[in-house]
């Protein structure tokens, strides 16, 4: 499962240029709010949203 069209919670406009466009997701995760935690632990930024591609 991939995350994509990640709308990036910043301050500064310039951290988007450092911020990846799309995050792969671990199999067996499943639950929105393990996911949402899960793209801001890795990339240590907040967000307001996403999309999944389930393929």
């Amino acid at each position: 499962m991939k995350a994509f069209n990640i709308i990036w919670d910043v301050d500064d406009e310039r951290d988007l240029q450092f911020l990846p466009t799309e995050i792969d997701i671990p199999d067996g995760m499943e639950d929105v709010d393990e996911i949402s935690d899960y793209i801001s632990e890795v990339t240590g930024f907040c967000h307001k949203g996403y999309s999944l591609d389930t393929d």
